[in-house]
């Protein structure tokens, strides 16, 4: 099993692991409640270096990700990220993913934990058709750290000269971090004000144990995968594997502002396009209960007696107090304010569709 380069950092913050994606990663420190109520109250420290980072370089390289991804790389500019997709010929996801632009002829492609080693393949495979493109997998030489929080500037600020608070959401700079080069972005799967950070392994345990130290004051916590993904949720982010798959188009899984048809071809865009001319049989969409108990992947969604669906991501909201989650269900019940009843272990739990994200603040852009 595979491990990062904070591993002993988990272990000596008494880290519960488990394994995840072929790695063992930490699921909780302190408890799941108390990791997620820290990010969104004050700050949260994640150990992110399982994700996929890929770099590709070249002349090349920008026509090359264009037809790769569904989102417009032409539009990228040096310091800007987006999210996007690489989808197979048939329109289903391969993986949902960023894009960081760097500079010049090069691009930063950072991808799903599960999804590293056949993301690495598609582009591999796909980058024989065009001339003048460099592939090269960082694997292990760079960590990732994402810190997260409304307290996350002020903590990070003190470990850096850059400023800060110039950086707007989806943007990036670079910075020096323990000495050495790395890059500071305004990206994150909490909803929460955060940055990831990617810098060079081998500085990657004195950085952690710095944002570690300088964020006491603030009430900062480690953060494991548990909390990761309830704060993800809450925020009704998708989750691969889960809300969608390689058989799921981007118009199932409600990710049609991921995919611009504007843009010019690309991979699984005239499958994506007869998909959502022809019409879907399934949605995915938001659920809240409106009683107790908490919906599970798995639980069949159904209204008076005819199975609609299934949940694909469900739990309790540490910061609604309630049961939320996503599922896959017939299109004509993916409206918001709809009624549909969700099976938890055998009985029927009340719920009504809602428009994600469930949790919303006013955050500083």
């Amino acid at each position: 099993m595979n491990r990062t380069i904070l591993y002993e950092a988990h272990k000596a913050l008494n880290a519960q692991f488990v394994e995840f994606a072929g790695w063992e990663m930490p699921i909780s420190y302190s408890g799941v409640l108390e990791e997620h109520k820290a990010v969104r109250t004050a700050a949260g420290l994640f150990d992110v270096s399982h994700m996929g980072r890929i770099q590709v370089d070249g002349q090349g390289a920008r026509g090359f990700l264009q037809y790769l991804s569904t989102a417009d790389i032409d539009s990228l500019r040096p310091g800007h990220a987006c999210y996007t997709l690489f989808c197979n010929t048939e329109g289903g996801v391969i993986d949902d993913l960023i894009i960081y632009k760097l500079k010049r002829a090069s691009f930063l492609v950072c991808v799903n934990a599960s999804n590293r080693d056949k993301c690495l393949n598609w582009i591999k495979i796909n980058s024989e058709n065009f001339p003048n493109v460099v592939i090269n997998d960082l694997g292990d030489s760079i960590a990732q750290i994402a810190i997260q929080g409304p307290k996350s500037s002020e903590i990070l600020q003190e470990l850096t000269d850059v400023d800060l608070s110039a950086i707007k959401l989806k943007n990036f700079v670079e910075a020096r971090l323990g000495g050495m080069d790395a890059y500071i972005a305004r990206t994150g799967f909490t909803g929460e004000r955060g940055y990831e950070i990617f810098l060079p392994s081998m500085i990657a345990p004195g950085i952690w144990d710095s944002i570690m130290k300088k964020g006491e004051e603030y009430g900062i916590k480690p953060a494991g995968l548990g909390c990761r993904d309830t704060l993800r949720l809450e925020m009704g982010y998708p989750l691969y594997g889960n809300d969608m798959d390689e058989k799921t188009t981007p118009v199932e899984a409600s990710l049609d502002k991921a995919v611009d048809f504007e843009k010019g071809d690309f991979i699984g865009r005239e499958a994506i396009l007869r998909k959502k001319e022809k019409g879907i049989e399934r949605k995915l969409a938001g659920f809240e209960l409106l009683q107790k108990g908490v919906p599970r992947h798995g639980c069949r969604i159904y209204s008076n007696g005819k199975t609609l669906g299934v949940v694909t991501s469900g739990n309790f909201s540490p910061t609604l107090k309630k049961g939320i989650g996503l599922g896959f269900v017939l299109p004509q019940y993916s409206k918001p304010g709809t009624e549909i009843l969700i099976d938890i272990r055998g009985k029927a739990a009340v719920a009504v569709v809602v428009e994600p994200p469930f949790y919303k603040k006013v955050r500083k852009k």
